[in-house]
């Protein structure tokens, strides 16, 4: 990000400055230019740090949904076996069913047999074999009687037969039922085994997949993570760049300082010459004269200079209040430790919570150069402005803004308007988050001060 050092407020800081005031200065940002050095050189190897475990998880995450992939595709194998022996089960049930219902038909039609010719037995024990010597005592001569035996022989043959038959059937049936359903027995021992093994393999997945939904969220937390801390390091050289800037304008300041001081140094040696001369030059003609002549008096008094104006300086032990408040409002959470309204854990409130309606307008606190203008993760819509106030560097952050008015880089007076009121970021409502740092921003906020007692 370039940022234009242009600024009215800091130019009359540093320029119109005495030199013991622009020496405080100096050292001050010498001093913080140092401290966002460390702070940047810290982000960048926990950046570095984030940026390797990163490519860590990514591998492991890569290798565990290899893995997931394995499993499924065994899953999706057994489904398919399961599926074939679902249909063989079923076709070996309606075979069953065909061979239950023949041997049903077959046994009904023998007892129905069986019934006939038991009838006919028992009739024939009762009576003996009397109605089968009438009809041979009937014949008329010996061939009929011939042809009426066998007659009744293969009556009586035919039906023995008829019962061996149904007999025989029965048992074939039964015992083509009795295989079937031992091949049935067998399918659906087959069926719970693979039923078995597919529970246990929906269980290998379902660790597999946990695995991998937590690799996804480390992931996704340490892009966030790595993300964040890319932010932070395109803040921290955004201020590295600004105060080199600073550096810059008080070198400049210092060196046309003693441009000036030479110059009255030389013009005071060429006026001092000036007099020499003439005062040789005096003497001289008296002394061609002869005649006694006084020293005229024409050295001036040295000349004292005396600075016109003193650095305002506080009373020790007073704080001094050299901001506006950006926005009027009641205060829905002030500075210091809280629970976090989103994740109720405790936390240090590093700002002033300040709430009006959605779209109000936010002022600057003071006057300065605008650090950064846009997103940034927490912050939501956030204007960060860097101050330098009586020799020293101050931020003020502005954030969960509806909207940003101004740009980095741009300068502002104090009231200038920079935003919007509003709920971007981490946010629960409408609110504005005012921070206030004593000196540069720093990663975790730890020059955070309560703006509460900085604020006119």
């Amino acid at each position: 990000m370039k940022v234009r050092f242009c600024s009215t407020v800091l130019s009359l800081a540093l320029i119109g400055s005495s030199v013991s005031v622009q020496a405080t200065s100096k050292e001050d940002l010498l001093k913080e230019q140092q401290e966002v050095e460390s702070r940047l050189q810290e982000t960048e190897q926990s950046q570095n740090q984030t940026s390797e475990k990163l490519v860590l998880t990514k591998q492991e995450r890569k290798e565990a949904k290899v893995r997931l992939d394995e499993v499924n595709s065994r899953l999706e194998d057994l489904a398919s076996k399961i599926a074939d022996q679902q249909a063989a089960v079923s076709v070996a049930k309606e075979e069953l069913a065909i061979v239950t219902r023949a041997v049903g038909q077959t046994e009904s039609k023998l007892r129905t047999q069986e019934k006939l010719i038991g009838d006919r037995l028992r009739s024939v024990q009762r009576d003996g074999d009397v109605k089968y010597i009438e009809v041979l005592l009937d014949a008329k001569d010996f061939g009929d009687l011939i042809s009426r035996f066998s007659t009744v022989s293969e009556i009586i043959k035919q039906d023995d037969g008829v019962l061996q038959t149904y007999q025989a059937n029965v048992k074939q049936l039964t015992e083509q039922r009795s295989e079937q359903e031992l091949v049935l027995g067998q399918l659906k021992k087959e069926q719970r085994k693979l039923l078995i093994l597919q529970t246990r393999i929906i269980a290998e997945s379902e660790v597999k997949r946990t695995l991998v939904v937590r690799l996804n969220s480390q992931v996704e937390q340490l892009q966030q993570e790595q993300f964040t801390k890319a932010e932070e390091a395109a803040i921290l050289e955004d201020q590295q760049r600004l105060i080199s800037r600073q550096l810059e304008e008080l070198r400049a300041a210092e060196l046309r300082a003693q441009r000036a001081a030479a110059a009255r140094e030389a013009e005071a040696a060429a006026e001092a010459e000036r007099q020499a001369e003439q005062e040789a030059k005096a003497e001289k003609e008296q002394q061609e004269q002869n005649q006694p002549t006084s020293r005229p008096p024409t050295a001036s008094e040295p000349v004292t200079e005396t600075p016109s104006a003193q650095s305002e300086t506080s009373e020790p032990g007073t704080i001094v209040k050299p901001f506006l408040l950006p926005v009027t409002g009641y205060v829905s959470s002030p500075f210091g430790p809280r629970n976090n309204p989103l994740t109720g854990k405790s936390e240090r409130h590093t700002g002033l919570d300040l709430v009006n309606a959605k779209g109000t307008l936010i002022k600057a606190a003071a006057g300065g150069i605008v650090l950064r203008a846009g997103s940034a993760t927490g912050y939501g819509n956030v204007v960060m402005i860097t101050h330098l106030i009586d020799g020293k560097v101050w931020t003020t952050v502005y954030g969960h803004l509806d909207s940003v008015s101004v740009k980095a880089g741009q300068t502002v007076m104090p009231g200038d308007i920079v935003g919007k009121l509003g709920s971007t970021g981490w946010s629960t409502g409408p609110h504005l988050h005012f921070e206030i740092h004593r000196g540069e921003w720093a990663v975790g906020q730890p020059n955070a001060v309560d703006p509460a007692p900085y604020i006119l």
